[in-house]
């Protein structure tokens, strides 16, 4: 398990927005890790319940402007925590919003007759993508 103090962890991210380099301390494994940590930092303090996708493009873009990670090593960060979901975010429901009403049907205090055909569609739902990450200290 990596092992990163709250210092550590705010000198990373002061480096990050400076676009000073910074050592990991096992080599290649340790900059996984690190970049696992740093992702998680970041993701957990934006506004990742709402809008997860451009909260992925923030940190994304931030990590590609310090220069230290790769556009590839950043995806396979998200892809590792990636789980897809039917409980959809603000930001997915603003991109599909026959999905909106959908939900919003389902909400009222007296269900109508479309009922059953909500059922059927339940089935054919797209998927939301969230991101979940362990929460480091």
């Amino acid at each position: 398990m990596l092992r990163i103090s709250q210092y550590d962890l705010n000198e990373i991210i002061q480096k990050i927005k400076e676009k000073s380099p910074f050592d990991f301390k096992e080599a290649h494994r340790g900059k996984a890790r690190a970049l696992r940590v740093i992702v998680s930092k970041l993701y957990y303090s934006l506004d990742y319940k709402n809008e997860p996708q451009a909260t992925r493009e923030k940190i994304t873009q931030l990590l590609l402007y310090h220069g230290q990670f790769s556009r590839e090593e950043i995806d396979e960060t998200f892809r590792a925590s990636s789980r897809e979901t039917t409980d959809y975010s603000i930001e997915f429901l603003k991109q599909h919003p026959e999905l909106a009403r959908s939900e919003a049907r389902k909400t009222k205090e007296f269900p109508d007759e479309e009922d059953e055909k909500l059922e059927i569609e339940e089935l054919e739902k797209p998927k939301d993508t969230k991101y979940i990450f362990p929460h480091y200290t």
